[in-house]
């Protein structure tokens, strides 16, 4: 009878190893801090976190504090920040951005309600031209246009391809920039889109820096102009001027040394969109503070829980564990693809990431979802039999590339993103802290550190590169 109690004993506690934090494990101080996180930082005096904001600034200051009452020391040689330039809409002054078609001109701004509008395009150069110009309807090489008659030309060309156009050039590659790309190459000095429907709000599109093309490129709409400018005309001037701006950002992140071989990330994005006049999803609430509680202060608050967890369980001590909380991933992943870039240490060094991103609604979800799970074939054995039975644990293979998780996997580490999920509020004026799911919070931060033990029996992972893969298919 000893030895059946001895073999029970030793086959629970063997149970109770393998599921260290099941639902309800934390305490209910857990739930008090989480909350205290998000009340801070979704707080309408952070106004959105926007990099190179005041409350951005206080939001970095509250993570370095937290950061360091939990043990973390500063990760990079200058301290607990890294600072990098994130691009902001850039302005575009009325006198040095105009159209002259013949004796007419038309201004940067003149379409608020009506034609003519006047579009000065994210991808366009600083420049002014003067001279005759050649329709190339949709710009399709080979079949509109030969290189000859393009040089030394502005050229015009249609904005979109009608649907006759596209069943026509089926099998063509018709996508604008390769349509700009291939004009350029054929000698165009500056290229005009035209947008006969004159879409009612088609004003001037908020200017981020993405991709230069090397050329000046406009866009106008309005039925009369693109009339005009369907035909070749020897009268067609336009000036563009860019005044880029750009912003301090700074990642942040704290070292924990448990004197292990190897190290694991865990991040999350505490950034958001600010007053909403860049990125926002309502047109509409441009001024208006957008507290992104969910995205990503409840991220951020499961990152700063995490780390006062994990000086308090040994069981999730078998890796030195790196927390960073980037900036800029509203503005296309900037502050995490510019630390796997500038890491004072080489990020293949890293075992894996964990991201956290928009974890603050699994009240309204069915499960803990988590993605890029085949960025690694031990993925499905850690998270398989996840211990809670209040939720379920979704287990999908596919990237998601607009977190900082794919920045990783990009650069070769195994990462996963914990989700739950997109809602009507996601990039709005109403993603605030009266819609989350504060005892959601404290079961996501159990799944985490549940998967942080788990992954510990494989000192290293084997590395599938996924994002090829998926960027092939988008």
């Amino acid at each position: 009878m000893k030895r059946l109690i001895l073999a029970f004993t030793l086959l629970f506690s063997v149970q109770l190893a393998g599921q260290t934090f099941k639902c309800g494990t934390l305490s209910a101080e857990t739930r008090e801090h989480l909350k205290r996180d998000m009340e801070y930082l979704a707080s309408d005096d952070l106004e959105g976190r926007l990099p190179g904001t005041q409350g951005a600034s206080e939001a970095v200051a509250y993570i370095i504090r937290n950061f360091q009452e939990s043990g973390l020391r500063p990760f990079f040689p200058g301290g607990y920040t890294q600072q990098f330039n994130a691009p902001r809409p850039a302005e575009l002054p009325r006198w040095g951005n105009w159209i002259r078609i013949g004796k007419d001109s038309l201004f940067v701004n003149t379409g608020q309600d009506a034609a003519p509008a006047f579009v000065v395009l994210p991808y366009s150069q600083t420049n002014a031209l003067e001279g005759s110009s050649v329709y190339i309807k949709a710009g399709i090489r080979s079949k509109n246009y030969t290189n000859q008659e393009l040089l030394g030309h502005i050229v015009t060309m249609d904005w979109e391809l009608s649907p006759r156009d596209k069943k026509k050039y089926a099998g063509e590659k018709t996508d604008l920039a390769t349509r700009i790309q291939h004009a350029k190459e054929a000698g165009a000095k500056g290229i005009i889109l035209l947008d006969r429907k004159n879409k009612k709000g088609i004003t001037q599109m908020m200017i981020r820096r993405q991709r230069d093309l090397g050329l000046p490129i406009a866009l106008v709409s309005g039925k009369k102009w693109v009339r005009k400018l369907r035909r070749n005309r020897p009268d067609v001037g336009f000036k563009i001027t860019i005044q880029e701006r750009g912003a301090e950002a700074y990642n942040v992140a704290g070292f924990m040394d448990f004197g292990q071989p190897t190290t694991m990330v865990i991040g999350a994005h505490y950034d958001h969109v600010g007053l909403g006049k860049w990125g926002s999803r309502d047109p509409d609430a441009a001024g208006q503070v957008h507290n992104g509680a969910d995205d990503n202060a409840s991220g951020t608050a499961v990152l700063l829980e995490l780390a006062r967890q994990a000086s308090q369980h040994p069981e999730v001590q078998g890796r030195n564990i790196l927390f960073i909380a980037f900036s800029a991933e509203e503005d296309g992943l900037l502050g995490s693809k510019f630390f796997v870039e500038n890491s004072p240490v080489p990020v293949h060094d890293f075992a894996y990431m964990l991201n956290i991103d928009m974890v603050g609604r699994l009240n309204r979800a069915d499960s803990l979802m988590i993605y890029a799970t085949s960025s690694a074939d031990e993925w499905a054995s850690i998270l398989r039999d996840m211990p809670c039975d209040q939720f379920g644990i979704e287990n999908i293979p596919a990237l998601f590339p607009r977190s900082d998780h794919a920045s990783f996997v990009r650069a070769g580490v195994p990462a996963i993103m914990l989700h739950t999920g997109l809602h009507e509020d996601y990039h709005g004026p109403t993603d605030d802290l009266d819609k989350i799911d504060m005892d959601g919070l404290v079961k996501v931060t159990e799944a985490a550190l549940e998967i942080i033990h788990r992954a510990e029996k494989y000192p290293r992972m084997s590395f599938v590169d996924i994002a090829k893969r998926s960027e092939r298919v988008q």
